[in-house]
């Protein structure tokens, strides 16, 4: 089973982080060389154009580093991936529903709800899906993101430990509305999950808020 929401939030962040912080550098770096080039092979120090021989050792430097790097951030990047396609055979599934410009949950009793309420330490199948155009199911807390297509059903693996509400976004341009298509994930307590998801409540009582955008530590 995969960490938590905020551990597994912060090993997003991380890698995301070394990426930014990798490019930032070889930009610098190519951005500082090309400045040298500037003064030291400026028109004046060097009124006439030499040609310059090709070094085998630097061009085998700055194909293999950059070929690394690459090669690095896809394997972090595939290891987080292929973590959230496993399925435990525990795992509950919930519909997810998109349509121009609301999302609706339905459970395996037939139960909806406009609201994905989930219980606590429960591995959670989202089978995603939309009616009508392409939208995209965002938890930003969990840093996890899925296409709902129309005609299709995808799914997405969630570990809700932390009691509280997060904030359910699309993230996928899709019409006039779209900055409006958001609603609540609430994860609360097994027993009052089972309560809820089995009878005629509209809603659960409302739960310590844990975190809305982002994860705590991340």
């Amino acid at each position: 089973m995969l960490p938590d929401v905020q551990n597994h939030a912060r090993a997003v962040d991380d890698i995301m982080r070394f990426i930014v912080g990798t490019d930032i550098v070889l930009f610098l770096i190519v951005i500082g060389i090309m400045l040298l080039f500037v003064f030291k092979y400026n028109k004046k120090r060097h009124p006439r154009a030499v040609n310059i021989h090709g070094n085998t050792t630097l061009e085998v430097v700055w194909t293999v580093v950059p070929v690394a790097l690459v090669l690095f951030m896809f394997y972090v990047g595939w290891e987080g991936y292929i973590q959230t396609r496993v399925v435990p055979k525990d795992a509950m599934p919930v519909k997810v529903i998109g349509r121009q410009w609301n999302w609706s949950f339905q459970y395996e009793n037939g139960k909806q709800s406009d609201t994905l309420y989930l219980p606590q330490g429960q591995p959670i199948k989202c089978l995603i899906t939309s009616l009508d155009v392409i939208h995209g199911f965002y938890i930003p807390a969990f840093r996890e993101k899925q296409d709902a297509l129309p005609d299709r059903v995808r799914y997405m693996m969630l570990y809700p430990e932390k009691l509280g509400t997060y904030e359910i976004t699309c993230s996928m341009y899709c019409g006039l509305n779209h900055a409006l298509m958001a609603t609540r994930m609430v994860v609360v307590p097994k027993d009052l999950f089972t309560k809820w998801v089995n009878t005629g409540v509209v809603s659960v009582p409302k739960v310590e808020s844990v975190d809305t955008t982002q994860a705590k530590g991340s």
